[in-house]
């Protein structure tokens, strides 16, 4: 599959390490998602239950399990797990493979709520090995999570999945299997690592285990980094241009790309004091300024959630009666051990939003889609989770917009750009967590009985940095005033 994405990546990953180069650091947040397929695949062997496990003792020895499988086959074996098999130096480990009244039956599970096109073609090799091992498939089948399945008290495993049985479309797909192989062999056959230009095949379907070593030539703030580059960004490079101040005149862009390619060139701040005006003009106090962090579990964790639904359990929300008025602080952290904590959650909320004043936030459809979900789960609360929504204001929009634009902003309008650009002094860098992926990552692994370290403490880091969100927009809304 690699292969398919890329011959340089399947090469490097094959041999790599002659060469000097290592794969990129894996982070945090990446090992968590590799974890919850081991997970799911384990969790979906309850479909299919009491069958024998082929799963090899070392990954580096897959003969064992290569002989395990056969065996189990020829028995007759009802039901068994990670079966392994070769064929033309090709080896396949399927999750599931199942013994029916009119033959075997093969089910690969995907920590997905649907069935995608790269399923498909990692299934295709799969069939196409297995049944050149002599073991004639009645069915290949794709297992997925059942995205209409909402739990209510025990996790139900049997309306948690679904599968998809793809026969019909691997089956057209294995004449080209075998070329595919034939390429990837040649390839791996190669003295020298092969000779292949960046492109959008670098993220698709997956992002490469490579990308910092065959995009060490592009500059950190790069024509790439233009404001919805899309095309753009190949055009430009394809021309030899890397960096956004060499972007020559007259090159055909958008009026937010032009203002930012002028400001990288003249390193000024360009400021739309009129624009700006009218959206403070339309702000109706006292202001709520607030923030929410999620997590997003594979398998739903809580009741009235879907597989992969986000999650509020954490918001700060700091208040402040008149302009340039004194700001009360407050925020809620959820118990992970309170299965029904989201309840928790807008109960909480609602008493400390108020009935009326403008409710500021950044990037609105995040906030007002979350409140939406809860609306939708506890419908008594619907009136006053709907007040909430109906008061937001979007502070991102002055910054999308480009009323205030200043170039170390980069072209983007996250508040992680726009807050070290206007106020400098207010940075993230001084907190234990200190961007909202780490700080969704702990509270999961709270939930999951897996965290290691001082829970006291780390809580108060979760707290501290969801406080620095909302007291970011305080100072961001202050520095608007101020400019106008």
């Amino acid at each position: 599959m690699y292969g398919v994405q890329c011959k340089k990546r399947l090469y490097l990953h094959k041999f790599g390490k002659r060469f000097g180069i290592s794969k990129d650091e894996v982070s945090a947040q990446q090992e968590a998602i590799f974890s919850t397929g081991t997970n799911v695949g384990e969790l979906a062997q309850q479909i299919f239950p009491n069958g024998v496990d082929c799963t090899p003792d070392s990954y580096y020895d897959f003969h064992p399990s290569i002989e395990k499988t056969s065996e189990l086959v020829s028995a007759k074996s009802p039901v068994i797990y990670e079966a392994a098999f070769q064929f033309d130096q090709v080896l396949v480990a399927l999750d599931i493979l199942v013994l029916k009244d009119d033959g075997w039956h093969a089910y690969e599970v995907k920590s997905t709520n649907d069935t995608k096109e790269t399923h498909i073609q990692d299934a295709a090799l799969q069939y196409w090995v297995i049944n050149n091992s002599g073991l004639n498939l009645k069915s290949m089948n794709v297992m997925h999570f059942n995205r209409e399945y909402i739990r209510e008290g025990e996790l139900n495993i049997h309306e948690l999945f679904t599968w998809d049985d793809i026969t019909e479309q691997v089956i057209p797909l294995q004449p080209k299997i075998g070329n595919q192989i034939n390429e990837n062999k040649a390839c791996l056959k190669e003295p020298t690592v092969p000779e292949v230009e960046i492109g959008s095949h670098c993220s698709d379907p997956y992002p490469c285990d490579f990308i910092g070593n065959c995009w060490k030539h592009i500059p950190d703030y790069s024509v790439f980094s233009l404001t919805r580059a899309m095309s753009k960004g190949w055009e430009l490079y394809d021309q030899g241009i890397l960096e956004i101040k060499d972007i020559p005149e007259g090159f055909q862009l958008s009026d937010s790309q032009q203002l930012q390619v002028s400001a990288e060139k003249s390193g000024d701040t360009f400021i739309d004091v009129a624009g700006i005006q009218s959206f403070l003009e339309d702000l109706s106090y006292p202001l709520y300024y607030l923030d929410f962090e999620t997590i997003m579990p594979a398998v739903p964790l809580f009741d009235k959630t879907r597989p992969y639904q986000m999650s509020i359990f954490q918001y700060s929300v700091h208040i402040q009666e008149e302009k340039n008025g004194v700001v009360v602080h407050k925020e809620f952290l959820a118990d992970p051990s309170d299965r029904n904590l989201r309840a928790t959650l807008a109960e909480q909320l609602i008493a400390d939003m108020g009935k009326s004043g403008d409710v500021i936030v950044y990037n609105m459809a995040f906030e007002a889609t979350r409140l939406k979900e809860l609306v939708r789960d506890f419908p008594q609360h619907t009136t006053a989770l709907e007040g909430i929504t109906n008061r937001m204001v979007d502070l991102a929009v002055p910054f999308q917009q480009k009323l205030y634009y200043t170039p170390e902003m980069r072209g983007s309008y996250s508040i992680k750009k726009v807050l070290p650009a206007l106020i400098p002094e207010l940075s993230y860098s001084d907190l234990e967590i200190q961007e909202g992926g780490t700080a969704s990552l702990t509270f999961l692994q709270m939930v999951n009985g897996q965290f290691i370290g001082d829970v006291g403490d780390t809580r108060q880091a979760l707290l501290e940095y969801c406080k620095l969100d909302t007291l970011a927009m305080v100072r961001i809304l202050q520095k608007l005033y101020q400019t106008v």
